[in-house]
């Protein structure tokens, strides 16, 4: 499995910052959600602090940050998670 290649254009720059090494520091949260959506099935819990994603037979819970950025440890599951798609 590969990342769609109809990306939006800020879902494809998300999915770039994740890829990148060493991890961004500045990714929102807003942003994330905007591609994972893009790209997975995303189930947004409903004080909307969680989320969980499906990707194939992949499952992740990430948790909104308290501050503006998504934590470094965030993105490497997300990152892990693509990985283990063969997204990356």
């Amino acid at each position: 499995m590969h990342a769609p290649e109809n990306l939006s254009a800020g879902a494809r720059r998300t999915l770039d910052q994740i890829e990148y090494h060493p991890v961004t520091h500045n990714l929102g949260w807003h942003d994330l959600v905007e591609m994972l959506t893009e790209v997975a099935e995303v189930e947004q819990h409903a004080d909307g602090a969680k989320i969980t994603v499906h990707l194939g037979n992949r499952k992740l819970e990430l948790t909104r940050p308290e501050g503006v950025p998504v934590s470094e440890a965030a993105l490497l599951e997300v990152r892990r998670l693509f990985k283990d798609a063969g997204f990356m």
